[in-house]
C-alpha cells in the first residue's frame, strides 16, 4: 500500500505532541508500506527540540518531500499550496493527514483518514476574549469543513471522539479509536531493580515539555508542600518555560518551603529522561488541561505509576492497577495520593509492574501503527 503522510512541524522552541506523534509513527508505518511523508518544514529535523534530541534524523526507509522553502514555515501559506498543487500525492493510495487544515487540501482522487489530535472548537469555552479566541474561533470554523472530507478520521483517545460525537454526530461512522503510541523497547524499566536501594527521599517526576498554566504545576508544588509535612520527598520538573512562569513557580515554592526539594530542568536527552522515569517513585501529571499526555505513557512503559488528573485521555491511559486519578486543580487530593503511594513501597511496586504491562498490550507502537494502517487499507475498499 502507497501512503502519503502530510504533517505541520511544529515550532522548535516549543514541545509538540503531534509532531512527535507523526515522526514515530513514520517510523513504525515504514517496514509496512511503501510511505512518502509531505512536510511543511524540514522534516529531516525532527519536530521539536525533545525529538531532536532523541530520534536523530528522520527515518531511513520513508521517503521525505518538503515544500518549496518561501513556504516552510508558514501554515496558511502551506495551506493554499496544499489546495493548489495537486502533484505531491499522486500515485498514493491514501492520504494520511496529521492536521485539519491540510485535511481540507489534499488529492481528491485519493481516499483520506484524518488523525484528530484534538478539537479546537473544545477550547472556545476555556479562553478568554482575545486574539487567542479569536484565532480558535476561525480554527473551529476550518475543522467543521475540515471533517466532512475524510472517509475515516482516527481519534487519539475516547475523549477526543466523544467531543466529536458530540460536536458532528453525522460523522459517528467515520469515527475511531487509535491512541497515541509509545516505543516499548526504547521507554523500558531499568535492567537492574532498585529495590532495596536507600535514598534519602522518594522522587517525584513532573514532565510537562512546557511550563504552561494549563499544566497545573502550582497545584503539583501545593501538594508537595503537604507531603513534604507527612514524608521527606524530592520533585523534579522537566519542562521549558514557555510561558515565562518558570520564577513565579520558584517563588510560589519558596513561599511554601519547598525550594531546596524542587528541581526545574530545561531539557534532558532522551537516555536522561527515560532513567528520570526509571528512578522516579511516581510520575505526576497534574494538568488542567490535557489531550492524551505522552508522558504518563512513557512512565508507564518504563514501569513506573502514574498520578493524574480525570482529563483528557488520561483517565484512558491509568487504571486503579497502574495509577490514581485525582480532580483537577485538586492540591489536597493530590497530597493524599502523594502521601499513600511514597508510605507503600509495596503497591508502586505492583503499580509499576501492572502500568509496565499496559503500555505494551494497549500502547505499543507496533500495534498502534498496524491498526492505522487497517483504516488505511479499510478505505481503499470502501
Amino acid at each position: 500500500m502507497r501512503i502519503a503522510l502530510s504533517t505541520f512541524e511544529y515550532d522548535r522552541n516549543l514541545i509538540g505532541g503531534a509532531g512527535i506523534y507523526a515522526l514515530e509513527l513514520s517510523r513504525w508505518l515504514a517496514p509496512l508500506c511503501q510511505l512518502t511523508v509531505h512536510s511543511c518544514d524540514a522534516y529531516q529535523t525532527p519536530p521539536d527540540a525533545f525529538a531532536a534530541a532523541w530520534f536523530g534524523a528522520g527515518v531511513p526507509n520513508v521517503r521525505y518531500r518538503q515544500l518549496p522553502r518561501p513556504l516552510r514555515g508558514h501554515g496558511v501559506a502551506a495551506f493554499y499550496y496544499y489546495a493548489l498543487a495537486h502533484d505531491p500525492f499522486e500515485g498514493c493510495d491514501v492520504h494520511l493527514t496529521n492536521d485539519l487544515s491540510q485535511g481540507m487540501a489534499v488529492h481528491r482522487k485519493a481516499p483520506l483518514v484524518q488523525i484528530l489530535h484534538h478539537l479546537p472548537s473544545s477550547e472556545l469555552k476555556q479562553v478568554p476574549l482575545s486574539r487567542s479566541r479569536i484565532a480558535i474561533t476561525l480554527l473551529a470554523a476550518l475543522e467543521k469543513r475540515a471533517l466532512k472530507r475524510p472517509q475515516a478520521i482516527i481519534c487519539d483517545s475516547s475523549d477526543t471522539m466523544a467531543q466529536a460525537l458530540a460536536r458532528y454526530p453525522e460523522h459517528a461512522e467515520k469515527l475511531r479509536v487509535i491512541p497515541n503510541g509509545v516505543d516499548v523497547n526504547l521507554f523500558t524499566p531499568a535492567d537492574t531493580p532498585t529495590e532495596g536501594a536507600v535514598t534519602d527521599k522518594p522522587l517525584v517526576a513532573c514532565v510537562a515539555r512546557g511550563l504552561e498554566a494549563r499544566k497545573g504545576i502550582a497545584y503539583l508544588i501545593e501538594a508537595l508542600a503537604a507531603a513534604q509535612r507527612v514524608t521527606p520527598v524530592e520533585l523534579i520538573i522537566i519542562g521549558k518555560d514557555s510561558e515565562r512562569l518558570k520564577q513565579r513557580m520558584l517563588a510560589h515554592a519558596r513561599a511554601l518551603g519547598v525550594i531546596d526539594v524542587v528541581t526545574f530542568v530545561d531539557s534532558v536527552s532522551l537516555h536522561d529522561l527515560i532513567a528520570l522515569y526509571q528512578r522516579a517513585t511516581v510520575t505526576v501529571v497534574p494538568s488542567l488541561l490535557e489531550g492524551f499526555s505522552r508522558p504518563a505513557l512513557e512512565s508507564m512503559a518504563c514501569g513506573t505509576p502514574v498520578i493524574g488528573t480525570a482529563v483528557g485521555a488520561i483517565p484512558e491511559l491509568i487504571d486503579e492497577s497502574s495509577g490514581v486519578l485525582v480532580s483537577p486543580g485538586d492540591a489536597g487530593a493530590l497530597a493524599a495520593a502523594l502521601i499513600d503511594l511514597l508510605q507503600d513501597d509495596r503497591r508502586v511496586k505492583r503499580m509499576g509492574a501492572a502500568a509496565r504491562r499496559r503500555a505494551v498490550t494497549l500502547f505499543s507502537w507496533d500495534n498502534v501503527a498496524q491498526r492505522v494502517l487497517s483504516v488505511c487499507e479499510e478505505v481503499t475498499l470502501a
